[in-house]
């Protein structure tokens, strides 16, 4: 970045030593050449701004990086600083030549320093309120020449572990004309498919890129009654329980369905090309997939396994395990209890995952999501991102909803309730049964365009894991016709290099 400072310096001197050797009698020529101007203004270019360390503010503020952007006249720091850092007296490191005849910093309308000028030397020790409007000037020592700067010293507005549900973001799930009834959306490889029950009328909704416009509408033509709920899609079909809990295939995206000839008690979800279930055996809950792999036995589900009302099942992304696995929380037990335990899928066996159960409430139909948050480094001030798991909403066993949102760091491991940054706001209507979805877009920051170094082109977008969560039902039943977008706040913040 100061490369291009020193350059102009280097040159000035070049062009101060011709003008020192021009000055001199030229036998050929007898022309004296004193036009400074270009040295003098010069010298005005700042090179270097840091801020000094104040362990009283912050850690490490020697640390952060600053900007100087020649052509607009602007240093800034791009990355902003944490959210709550005081910033009315900090200390200051200026770089530019010391043959100036003053460096000063006009500070106005700070919530500290209100029209104050303060003169900056190398020794200075007066902190500056970068609340308000600070300028640098510099004067030339000639005093023929001056240079401005705007100095901004930003500070993060939001905590970055803190997930925004824009609801002016906020849309309604495609091609509902009239009540809807259910809903339940799937994701098959990188497209989505939404099933609405509108009034009288199945519907399947798809889209290639989950942008909510731009949704091809199908009309279903079924030859039995669907539990919207069970809709689950693997790699290569859809699946459906009827009223009797009888599984119906399609290969051919809904438009023909086929009797698979077994009977369910529940879709649990889609692994690969298998669906997961649970079916009813006399009075035993046995494990059940479709198509059934070489070997498969079936078993009987483990004490506490949930056999209705999990979360969507929900695959991991980790490097723990040889296989993929897939996760479900909360549901009905087998003695008609709700489960408050997070259970794992490693494509053979199921497991119970988490460890300290009695911080997660028992929940039916609550939602899992696999996503990230922020924690602050302990040797700096800055945050590290972290993969992590979130659970919210879901049924109490009182019937009321949930709407505390519990995170674990570790895989499902551990969990505790999550920071005030993470949990669901006001605005956004509590729910149970919702489906929820991490998907890459692309961020844009067009106020990263104001402070555009004439040197370097930066960075106004980026792509950034967004939550898309769809449907649900109110503690009352009755469907929620939304779809609601989240971002954690730290991954839309982006330096500009």
């Amino acid at each position: 970045m100061n490369k291009y400072i020193y350059i102009y310096i280097l040159l000035a001197a070049i062009v101060a030593m011709g003008f020192e050797s021009c000055n001199k009698k030229d036998d050929s020529a007898d022309i004296t050449i004193t036009d400074y101007s270009v040295y003098s203004s010069a010298t005005t270019l700042v090179s270097g701004f840091s801020l000094k360390d104040n362990e009283k503010v912050a850690s490490n503020l020697s640390k952060v990086q600053f900007a100087i952007d020649q052509d607009q006249g602007v240093i800034y720091n791009a990355d902003s600083l944490p959210r709550g850092t005081k910033v009315t007296a900090l200390c200051v490191d200026v770089t530019c030549a010391t043959t100036v005849s003053s460096r000063e910093f006009i500070i106005k309308n700070g919530t500290v320093q209100s029209d104050t000028v303060i003169q900056y030397t190398s020794s200075t020790k007066d902190s500056i309120d970068f609340t308000g409007d600070v300028t640098l000037r510099i004067t030339s020592r000639d005093g023929l020449h001056e240079r401005n700067y705007r100095v901004k010293v930003n500070v993060h507005k939001q905590d970055p572990d803190s997930i925004f549900w824009n609801v002016g973001s906020r849309s309604e799930l495609p091609n509902v004309t009239g009540t809807l009834i259910s809903s339940k959306t799937v994701r098959q490889n990188d497209k989505f498919l939404c099933l609405v029950h509108d009034n009288s009328s199945y519907v399947l909704n798809t889209i290639d890129t989950l942008m909510l416009e731009g949704w091809t509408k199908q009309v279903l033509t079924l030859p039995f009654v669907p539990q919207v709920g069970s809709f689950a899609a693997t790699a290569d079909a859809l699946y459906l329980l009827d009223q009797n809990g009888e599984l119906f295939k399609s290969g051919d995206m809904g438009l023909s369905w086929s009797d698979c000839g077994v009977a369910w008690n529940t879709i649990i979800g889609a692994y690969d090309t298998r669906v997961l279930g649970v079916k009813k055996d006399g009075s035993v809950f046995r494990h059940d997939e479709y198509p059934q792999p070489s070997g498969f036995a079936g078993g009987e589900v483990a004490e506490g396994f949930p056999v209705a009302g999990m979360s969507q099942l929900v695959r991991a992304r980790n490097e723990w395990t040889s296989s993929q696995q897939a996760m479900i929380m909360g549901g009905i037990k087998a003695d008609g209890g709700a489960c408050n335990a997070v259970w794992g899928y490693d494509g053979k066996r199921w497991g119970i995952i988490s460890q300290n159960a009695s911080v997660l409430p028992a929940l039916r139909n609550p939602v899992l999501i696999n996503y990230y948050s922020y924690v602050k480094s302990t040797s700096d001030n800055t945050f590290v991102k972290n993969l992590t798991w979130l659970v919210m909403g879901g049924l109490l066993s009182d019937g009321e909803i949930n709407t505390v949102t519990y995170v674990s760091h570790d895989q499902g491991i551990h969990w505790v309730k999550g920071e005030s940054g993470l949990q669901q706001p006001a605005h956004m209507p509590s729910f149970f049964g919702a489906q929820a979805f991490t998907v890459s877009r692309i961020v844009r920051n067009s106020s990263l365009l104001a402070y555009n170094p004439g040197h370097v082109t930066p960075v106004t977008q980026w792509d950034s894991p967004y939550i898309y969560l769809f449907g649900g039902y109110d503690v009352g039943g009755n469907a929620l016709n939304s779809i609601w977008e989240g971002i954690l706040v730290g991954l839309t913040y982006k330096p500009v290099f």
